[in-house]
């Protein structure tokens, strides 16, 4: 900054408001520009900001279309989703199956017998080993002073718990008083057979490991949930789930049953009442004709959203007497014209009387988006289902043009990137110029400055002067005068 900070105090002119207007006219032009250049640069940014969001959600469209098998997807219809539910992909043979749900998969559950009067209910001691009939186990100790509350969370709590769960319940204790009982509950976490659970009992209480005392309440025989030596109750057997294909049994530990037909997943709702004779369910395992017009719906969803913003970004509007804030950039009408340029041609590899979109009921709109004919859609898709795929996918399919195309505009290095990083740049070199603005003002202020110092003084000196001649005029008057 300027050293002499304060001028026009010796002459009594207006020498700081001087400084102030010099300065104000050298700095307002430039920075009118740069607050200019700085709001067209960031409107610039988001405006591709917002094409490249819309390029991005176009181009998440394509890729259900630029694969031939996208086009050779597989829908499983249930003729019972009460029964079951069913799912398929392209691999799946298109066929026709009888379904019957035989039985639906369970976890295995037991809990105690009635003989804890509340949570705080101390147990016995020793070791309970829990685990599942045919799988791994673990060990939990229990001490003389360890209560009903300790067990649950010792057990759940076990680093090494295969998956078993423990619970309390607080119920009603049957005897019409209002007293109550705590139950634990176990549960297995995994359904199927092989989960069901086994409890063995070290009851260093009384040494009998299976009666009804101490720790040995806790022991239960898993391989025969029914015996009558158990001391928990079975609430829940583990159960594998079954369903029979066409007569043919297949069973599973979860209800989901995905590999017993190639690409077809099958999901048991509910078992049927007469699993001795059940009633089967027709699956058809078919052409997924629905979703891949639905597919095609959403992608002429998108493009038009896509030329919408490309219209708002680059269009002259007429009513307003404005072009969009990338009317006058050249990145934006090429990136537009090459997407434009694709739509409306024709797939090398499709047959030629159907080779295009226009064969799909495209047509297209003056403001540039496309109207889709749904009817026309429709027929293509019923009478032409096999050629979709070489409209659309392969190397030199629309879809996949398209998705190569974008890759170039969106990817690191892409078109958009060079242009957000050239602005980028163009910010960059606004803040320097303000930066030089700054130093260029503080060079001017600081000559003014010394200039209108040296003013100041001699105007100081010369006014000075003036009064000390005004004063000997003034007196050498008087004495002509004869005034005293």
């Amino acid at each position: 900054m300027a050293s002499i900070t304060s001028v026009g105090v010796g002459s009594g002119l207006e020498l700081e408001d001087l400084i102030t207007n010099i300065l104000n006219a050298e700095r307002t032009p430039t920075e009118t520009r740069l607050n200019l250049q700085e709001t067209e640069t960031q409107a610039s940014i988001s405006a591709f900001g917002s094409l490249k969001s819309t390029l991005s959600a176009f181009q998440a469209t394509l890729s259900s279309l630029s694969d031939s098998s996208d086009f050779s997807s597989r829908k499983a219809t249930s003729g019972n989703p009460e029964s079951f539910t069913a799912s398929a992909n392209s691999t799946a043979e298109i066929a026709n199956y009888d379904i019957a749900v035989l039985n639906l998969a369970a976890a295995s559950k037991v809990a105690t017998n009635g003989a804890f009067s509340d949570p705080d209910a101390t147990v016995g001691e020793g070791t309970l080993t829990l685990g599942f009939v045919d799988g791994d186990s673990f060990d939990v100790t229990v001490a003389a002073t360890d209560t009903l509350t300790d067990i649950r969370d010792a057990i759940n709590n076990a680093t090494d718990n295969t998956g078993i769960t423990a619970s309390l319940l607080t119920v009603d204790a049957g005897l019409n008083d209002g007293s109550t009982i705590t139950e634990l509950i176990l549960t297995s976490d995994s359904t199927g057979k092989a989960n069901q659970i086994t409890i063995g009992v070290d009851d260093t209480g009384d040494a009998d490991n299976t009666d009804a005392s101490g720790l040995s309440r806790f022991y239960f025989d898993g391989s025969d949930p029914e015996d009558i030596s158990n001391q928990l109750t079975n609430k829940s057997t583990a159960e594998d789930a079954s369903i029979t294909v066409d007569g043919f049994t297949a069973y599973n530990s979860n209800n989901v049953f995905a590999s017993v037909i190639d690409g077809v997943s099958i999901t048991a709702v509910a078992a049927d009442e007469n699993p001795s004779d059940p009633t089967t369910t027709a699956l058809n395992v078919a052409i997924d004709t629905a979703g891949v017009k639905q597919k095609i719906t959403s992608f002429a969803a998108t493009y038009n959203e896509l030329i919408i913003v490309f219209n708002q970004l680059t269009d002259y509007n007429p009513d307003t007497e404005t072009r969009g804030i990338l009317g006058s950039d050249s990145s934006a009408r090429i990136i537009e014209e090459q997407i434009r340029r694709i739509m409306s041609s024709t797939a090398e590899d499709a047959p030629s009387d159907f080779n295009n979109l226009a064969y799909l009921g495209f047509a297209t709109n003056q403001n540039g988006t496309i109207k889709l004919d749904e009817d026309d859609l429709a027929d293509a898709v019923a009478s032409n289902f096999d050629d979709l795929s070489s409209i659309f996918a392969g190397d030199n399919g629309i879809a996949s043009q398209l998705d190569d195309l974008l890759d170039s505009f969106l990817l690191s290095g892409g078109t958009i990137g060079i242009k957000e990083g050239i602005l980028q740049e163009e910010l960059s070199s606004i803040e320097d110029a303000r930066l030089d603005l700054g130093y260029r003002l503080e060079t001017i202020e600081a000559r003014y400055r010394s200039q209108f110092a040296a003013l100041d003084i001699l105007v100081s000196q010369l006014n000075q002067t003036g009064n000390f001649l005004s004063q000997q005029l003034e007196a050498t008057a008087n004495i002509i005068s004869g005034k005293k």
